[in-house]
């Protein structure tokens, strides 16, 4: 996509503003969908090209290429939304699971057996946080694209920003959803079952974040407030 649009742009200051191929990136074409309309006249006035056949052929090679930038871009964001879609879906499918493992864990503090290993549910966890912040990080880049070149109808102005505070909606339930007491609170007598606490005594327990993240730039905190 970023090639495409490198050469469409290149295309158009050569031939819509000769002579200016290493200014800046003119903003707002004006694309109507089926015809490419230049911002600004790109020709001194009174030279008129409209009859020269190589000139109609240039525009008519810049309205292709614009073309398919178009639809590229709008390819683009129906698979982002077709991946958001499915990372919904798998959202629901690991919040069930983690309802289930909540009732296992339930279960065991009352001393039945059960399996409460956590290790499945984090990798899936890790897993699709993992995609949610590449798209992220795909969607911060078509929007270094769209601040580049933009034209009429450009559907990266559109809809960017509506995929992203979906995204961002998904990555917040995701990581508030993560966040999980991994052993419930209890004594240090080992006798002593999980949730039977006596006044004065000391207890302990463990949270955990099913979702690994690897960022050493930034260091995550908890903090623990009891209500009484």
């Amino acid at each position: 996509l970023e090639d495409v649009q490198d050469t469409f742009d290149f295309c158009y200051k050569v031939h819509y503003l000769p002579g200016k191929a290493q200014s800046c990136p003119p903003r707002g074409y004006k694309w109507d969908g089926t015809a490419l309309h230049p911002p600004d006249p790109p020709f001194p006035t009174g030279e008129d090209r409209t009859r020269d056949p190589q000139y109609a052929q240039q525009v008519q090679a810049l309205q292709a290429k614009l073309q398919t930038l178009d639809r590229q871009r709008r390819e683009m964001l129906a698979q982002m939304q077709q991946l958001l879609g499915r990372s919904e879906t798998l959202r629901d499918f690991l919040q069930q699971e983690l309802v289930a493992w909540q009732e296992r864990q339930r279960r065991a503090c009352l001393g039945a057996p059960a399996d409460t290993n956590l290790r499945p549910l984090e990798t899936w966890f890790t897993e699709l946080g993992q995609g949610l912040f590449q798209l992220l990080k795909l969607l911060r880049a078509l929007e270094d694209l769209q601040q580049k070149l933009t034209y009429e109808r450009d559907p990266l102005k559109a809809e960017t920003p509506l995929l992203e505070r979906r995204l961002r909606e998904l990555l917040t339930y995701l990581l508030q959803s993560a966040f999980v007491v991994e052993q419930q609170p209890s004594m240090p007598n080992a006798f002593k079952r999980p949730l039977v606490l006596r006044t004065a005594s000391k207890f302990s327990a463990r949270a955990r974040l099913l979702v690994r993240l690897h960022d050493r730039n930034h260091r995550m905190e908890a903090k623990i407030h009891i209500d009484r």
